[in-house]
Parts: C-alpha cells; sequence; structure tokens
C-alpha cells in the first residue's frame, strides 16, 4: 500500500505544472481573499478529483460516459467559467486589512461557497474524466482495492499539497501589491477564465462533432 501511496504521488507530481482553470482561480483567490480562502477552493478541487477517480475505478463511469452527458458537462463547465470569470474581471476589492484574516468566527457560508466554487469549477470539465479514466484504469490494473485506493489518495495527496503551496506563496506576494495591482490580477484572471470557457466550449463542439 505505501508504495501504491507513493507512485500515486509520482503520478500527480506532473500537474503542478499544469496551467488552467482551477490554477487561475487560486491564485486570483488566494491574493485576494486570503490563503485560507485559497485553501478551501484547494480543498473543493481535491475532492472532485477524488469523487470522479471513485466513479472511475467503481465502475460506476459507465452511467456518466454516455455522449450527453459529456456535453452537458463541457457547455456547463463553459458557463460556470465564463460567469466565474466575469465575476473576478467586475471585482474591485483590493488588498485586504491584514487583521480581517484571522476570525474568531468562523464565516462557514463562505467557507463552503469557496469549497463549492473550487468542487464545480473542476467537475464540470469533461475531459478531466477522461484524464482520470485513464489514469485510474492504467495505474490500478491488478491491484487490490486498498491499494488501488492508496494509490488515488497518493494522487489526491500531491495535487492538494501543490495547491496549497500556490496559495501560499500567492497570499505572499499579496503584501507587495497595491490595490490596484490587485484590481488589475483579478481582471487578468477573469480574462483567462474566459479564455479557458471558450477553449472548453470549442474543444467539447468539436470532440463530439457538433460544429457542422
Amino acid at each position: 500500500m505505501i508504495w501504491s501511496f507513493f507512485k500515486g504521488i509520482l503520478i500527480g507530481l506532473p500537474f503542478v505544472f499544469v496551467i488552467g482553470p482551477a490554477l487561475f482561480s487560486i491564485l486570483q483567490t488566494s491574493i485576494s481573499k486570503g490563503f485560507y480562502s485559497g485553501m478551501q477552493l484547494a480543498i473543493g478541487i481535491s475532492l472532485s478529483d477524488m469523487l470522479i477517480m471513485f466513479l472511475c475505478y467503481f465502475g460506476l463511469i459507465q452511467y456518466f460516459e454516455n455522449d450527453n452527458f459529456q456535453i452537458a458537462l463541457g457547455i456547463g463547465g463553459s458557463v460556470i467559467m465564463v460567469i466565474y470569470g466575469i465575476y473576478m474581471f467586475n471585482k474591485r476589492t483590493g488588498q485586504q486589512p491584514i487583521n480581517k484574516e484571522i476570525k474568531l468566527k468562523i464565516n462557514w457560508f463562505g467557507v463552503f461557497t469557496e469549497i463549492i466554487k473550487g468542487f464545480f469549477l473542476n467537475i464540470m470539465n469533461p475531459f478531466l474524466w477522461i484524464l482520470w479514466l485513464s489514469i485510474v484504469s492504467s495505474g490500478t490494473t491488478r491491484n487490490s482495492p486498498p491499494e488501488a485506493i492508496s494509490f488515488m489518495l497518493g494522487i489526491v495527496s500531491m495535487i492538494f499539497t501543490t495547491d496549497l503551496l500556490k496559495s501560499f506563496f500567492a497570499n505572499k506576494i499579496k503584501t507587495i501589491l497595491s490595490s490596484n495591482v490587485i484590481i488589475i490580477i483579478n481582471k487578468v484572471a477573469g480574462i483567462l477564465l474566459f479564455l479557458c470557457a471558450i477553449f472548453l466550449m470549442i474543444k467539447t463542439l468539436l470532440e463530439f462533432n457538433l460544429i457542422p
């Protein structure tokens, strides 16, 4: 089981360098709202990764593999990215006072909002399902269920750890950024998410031959 976990960590290592909507969201959220908000977003992303991998491993993926479901995921994911991108582009909040980072009373609504945002931002990408299906299928062949689960936990642990590091360093650099620079970062992140949404939409339409 330990080797399976370590193998999962190695498989998850290349995802450190993947540039996509999840990365843009973590960086923007950490700079605008702080490390803990970025961490909550990362939790949502990891939960969605784990759910997809479990569905792939236990064979439930067959119920989600039909074209209509994949098309709905692609279009739905594009819409979510566009809405979130527009929100970030229009976000005017600059750097927050440091004393607001520490709260004695937890705003659970805000916590779950970031987790849910990360969960759906990640899970609505149909090509992520295909990616995890191929990785889980090849990585868990001839493995016992405990070894397979250990393998998947290794992948998620690696991705979550690196997401935390990205959030931590993004939050650190905000102390040297002015409010105007943070607003510009919000706009850039919004534009990048919008471009990712367009790419996902076009790729979905081409993949399923929806463009004549």
